[in-house]
């Protein structure tokens, strides 16, 4: 899994708000789980870098 950026956030995001899974209604937690469940692009990140990664977008802290 190469580096988790804002954009790479944003995509997932997007993705799943069509499916009905609206990020910002969850904790980090649950988001990273359902990324590494669902997600094929992030099937092999690790999981306490995508917590962190997903918090950060939450609060609009990402680069």
């Amino acid at each position: 899994m190469k580096e988790i950026t804002k954009e790479t956030m944003d995509l997932a995001a997007a993705r799943h708000l069509v499916d009905g899974f609206n990020f910002r209604a969850y904790t980090p937690h649950k988001i990273a789980h359902e990324l590494m469940r669902w997600d094929e692009e992030f099937r092999d990140a690790n999981y306490t870098q995508l917590v962190a990664a997903v918090t950060l977008w939450q609060s609009g802290s990402c680069d």
